[in-house]
């Protein structure tokens, strides 16, 4: 919130620090977490830096996390999951490191 940020959150949020804090899922995380994926875009500068400390806290708590940086924007990660890639191809070993069909 105290640093550069797209204004789409200020929207989405407010202005008010506090419900910043309690809505944040950094601040949320208190116990180890179901294991996860996050996939960050490479073509913004802060997704994927703004992944690592969340998924270090994961870590950090016990859980499992893998960090997926892929070429693609945001709204691409979404429609090109299941579509022939290697993006898809990781997403189902994930998956299946789960236990997952």
């Amino acid at each position: 919130m105290q640093g550069k940020h797209h204004r789409i959150y200020d929207r989405a949020f407010g202005k008010d620090r506090a419900f910043w804090n309690e809505a944040s899922p950094y601040h949320r995380l208190t116990t180890a977490a179901a294991p996860m994926l996050l996939v960050c875009s490479t073509q913004r500068d802060d997704a994927c830096p703004q992944a690592q400390p969340f998924a270090s806290k994961v870590t950090k708590l016990g859980g499992r996390v893998v960090v997926l940086p892929v070429d693609l924007k945001h709204g691409e990660i979404n429609k090109e999951l299941g579509l022939p890639s290697n993006y898809t191809t990781t997403v189902e070993s994930f998956m299946r490191s789960l236990g997952l069909p």
